[in-house]
């Protein structure tokens, strides 16, 4: 099964607001709380990474644009 990254992005920001509202949330198979959340942060950034470059992908681009100064 493909794991969308919208998706698991959408699942990330879930967990970090319960924890940070204080409320019980469990993340993957385990109970998620205020000591979790730079983990969250930061599986929620490598998500944010995978679907930028899924994105850039998709467009053919790499991602650098290129200025010119005169």
């Amino acid at each position: 099964m493909a794991v969308d990254a919208q998706s698991m992005i959408d699942l990330y920001v879930e967990a970090e607001q319960a924890v940070l509202f204080g409320k019980e949330t469990q993340f993957n198979g385990r109970k998620a709380v205020m000591a979790d959340l730079p983990a969250i942060r930061a599986g929620r950034a490598e998500w944010e990474r995978r679907l930028n470059s899924q994105i850039r992908a998709q467009r053919g681009g790499s991602g650098f644009s290129l200025a010119e100064f005169s």
